[in-house]
């Protein structure tokens, strides 16, 4: 037996049969085993995927997503402007010139960051119908607000100062399986390539959907700044709330 056909076999007695020969298979251990099936396919299918990337393709994506994820950490903390190419390389332990082969500017890790939850969203609303695809797709910018909520403010303030940004950072093959588990093609671009198509499919006169996308795009933007506001509540929700308004009427 392979080494992989030995792990799989490990997996199944650990799962299933060792649950039940000790009389605690449950409908919890049911679900358990459910999901255990797909982390493992997915990690599975990630493995076999990665095998198919040279390794300098890897390596070069692995450090491009770290340096993405070191300014995630560290704009928990301080703002955009505070956080130096020099501390996050010394940090990384590469050189500054070697970040520069990665990102002209600090600022376009932001544009990285929104090409990947483009991305991120496409992956989350493929075969959804356009008015879950929509509440997926805020529900998740909401996780992801909550999350680091400086990086948000930090996009909202680059694109109030500079406009939405003119140009995009193409995600490799490699940036993909790394981070997704999945080399899919995916339609670049940012918040107007995800939602004008997800109209395109309602039955809305086609002379609203440009009204309606800005309606969209404001709530996605601008609720979140209202956070602060007393007895706000959940962001999920308000999103949801605005979402149908402006919806309305509509199917």
């Amino acid at each position: 037996m392979s080494g992989r056909g030995l792990y799989v076999f490990a997996w199944w007695y650990c799962t299933l049969f060792v649950p039940r020969k000790l009389n605690i298979y449950t409908e919890s251990t049911s679900k358990l085993y459910y999901y255990s099936i797909l982390k493992y396919y997915s990690e599975l299918k990630k493995g076999i995927i990665v095998e198919n990337v040279s390794l300098r393709e890897r390596k070069y994506a692995a450090l491009k997503l770290r340096i993405l994820d070191t300014f995630d950490k560290k704009l928990h903390g301080k703002s955009l402007s505070d956080i130096t190419v020099k501390e996050v390389a010394l940090e990384l332990e590469i050189s500054e010139k070697t970040f520069f082969n990665y990102f002209a500017h600090k600022h376009d890790v932001l544009i990285y960051f929104i090409e990947l939850w483009s991305l991120e969203m496409q992956l989350l609303i493929e075969g959804v119908p356009p008015r879950e695809a929509l509440y997926r797709i805020f529900d998740r910018t909401a996780e992801m607000i909550g999350r680091n909520r400086q990086l948000f403010m930090e996009i909202v303030s680059s694109i109030a100062l500079h406009g939405v940004p003119p140009k995009e950072i193409p995600i490799t093959r490699a940036e993909k399986i790394l981070r997704f588990g999945t080399d899919m093609e995916y339609q670049e671009g940012g918040f107007s390539e995800l939602i004008i198509p997800l109209l395109r499919q309602m039955d809305i006169p086609k002379e609203r959907h440009l009204s309606l996308y800005i309606s969209l795009y404001n709530t996605c933007f601008a609720t979140p700044l209202l956070m602060n506001m007393p007895e706000f509540g959940s962001l999920s929700d308000r999103y949801r709330e605005q979402i149908n308004e402006i919806l309305k009427g509509t199917l």
